[in-house]
Order: C-alpha cells, then sequence, then structure tokens
C-alpha cells in the first residue's frame, strides 16, 4: 500500500569523489605567471628601468604584458628589440633587470581570485602541488614567499627557468619535477596559460588545463589542452570532468 504520493525519479551525473582525483591525478603542476598571479606590472616596471637606464624609450605596459612568458633572459631580450635594436651585451642586461625586479618582486603583483582558496582545496584533497616556471627560480621563491603562497609549493617542488637545462616548451622542466615528486607523467596535469605551459605537457605526456585570463598569445581555446576554463575556481571541476571521462 502506498501513501498517494508520486516519486519521481530524476537521472543522476554520477561525480567522481574529491579524493577519486587525487587517486588518479596526484600530481598537479601550475605554471606561474599569468597562471596563479598577475606579474606583469611589477615585470614591466623592471623592464622599463632597464630600458630608460640604457637611453632607451620605455615601452606601453600592454606591449611588455605581451613578452611574457619565455623567462627573464628573452623578455629582456624582446624589450630591446622593440625599443631600438639589441643591447651589446645581453647577458649583462638580464642580470641588471633580474637585480632591479628581486628588489620590487610584488609592489603591484597580485594573486588571481579563487586561487589561495583552490590551492589548499586541493591540497586537502590529497593533490600534489608543483610550479613549473620559466620565472628563474630565485624570484620564483620570492614571488611565492611576498604573495603568501609558498606555503602550498615546497622548495623541492618548485622548478623555475635555470633550475634544468632548458625551459618550457620543452617537456625537460615537467620531466624533473615529476621525477622529484616521484610520479609518472600519466598521474599528472599541467595547468597553464600559454602555449609553453600546453606544449610542454603535451611533449612530456601530460593532460593539460589551460586558463583562459593569462598571458596567451592568441585565443586560448586553439592552445590544444584536454580542458579550458576561464576561471581559478573551476580547475577541481576541470578535474572531475578529465576522471569522469
Amino acid at each position: 500500500m502506498t501513501n498517494g504520493r508520486r516519486h519521481g525519479h530524476k537521472s543522476r551525473i554520477m561525480r567522481p569523489s574529491p579524493s577519486a582525483t587525487a587517486e588518479r591525478f596526484p600530481a598537479l603542476l601550475f605554471d606561474l605567471d599569468g597562471t596563479l598571479i598577475d606579474s606583469a606590472p611589477d615585470l614591466a616596471a623592471a623592464l622599463n628601468r632597464v630600458l630608460a637606464s640604457a637611453g632607451r624609450e620605455m615601452l606601453p605596459f600592454i606591449q611588455v604584458r605581451g613578452m611574457i612568458g619565455n623567462g627573464a633572459r628573452k623578455l629582456v631580450e624582446r624589450g630591446y628589440r622593440a625599443s631600438g635594436g639589441p643591447p651589446e651585451d645581453l647577458d649583462a642586461e638580464t642580470e641588471r633587470f633580474l637585480s632591479i625586479y628581486g628588489r620590487a618582486l610584488a609592489c603591484h603583483t597580485r594573486v588571481y581570485d579563487g586561487v589561495a582558496e583552490t590551492l589548499a582545496m586541493l591540497a586537502a584533497r590529497g593533490h600534489r602541488l608543483g610550479i613549473v616556471t620559466n620565472k628563474p627560480f630565485a624570484p620564483t621563491l620570492g614571488v611565492l614567499q611576498a604573495l603568501d603562497l609558498s606555503r602550498h609549493f615546497a622548495p623541492e617542488h618548485v622548478v623555475g627557468g635555470d633550475s634544468v637545462a632548458t625551459r618550457k616548451p620543452d617537456p625537460e622542466p615537467l620531466m624533473a619535477l615529476l621525477d622529484r615528486m616521484g610520479h609518472e607523467a600519466e598521474a599528472a596535469i599541467m595547468i597553464g596559460d600559454s602555449a609553453n605551459d600546453i606544449e610542454a605537457a603535451r611533449a612530456a605526456g601530460v593532460r593539460s588545463i589551460a586558463v583562459s585570463y593569462g598571458y596567451c598569445r592568441g585565443a586560448p581555446a586553439d592552445l590544444g589542452a584536454d580542458r579550458l576554463v576561464d576561471r581559478f575556481g573551476e580547475v577541481p571541476a576541470a578535474l572531475a570532468d578529465l576522471l569522469a571521462r
């Protein structure tokens, strides 16, 4: 005998548990500039100070922003070429840039919305977090400390642009970090904003998630990442989707 109520049967989409995503993808590798932090204002300020000291015309912020992504040396080289031609000694000018930038790492740099909370959530769910960036190692640690992100990343799980012989898009930095973490490529996800990140992940056999808000040259949808998110807080859902599929 029934109570007269009609029970509707709604189909449910079964989502994997948070712990399941950490079991399948324990290693999460993040780019830094353009993914976790917006560092363009401080990078542009340092570059323009170098150019001004050499008697060069300073560059508009939007122009410098489009030069970020291949490490300090390439940024300085691009800045000089855009302001009249290459410097006589690129290595010396790069060192000068790093010295200036190292004294003002986080004056105007900010953490993107949702990053701190999402990193804490991912760590609590059992993921191990690492950074693979083309920024040199020392300023990377400095900016992480200044922005209170260092608690999420052990120094040994940070690979900078000068930590190994090559930089992204070469896969070596990703592979070096995975070796340190003790994980294989299939256990990792690379999260970044540029072709360097996605190409390095593909070459290393690592799946990838691209963010659409960073320093990508061109359309983020054209990067060919396994998933594309518009906000950093969408990363956990993207991980669950990768696992479910």
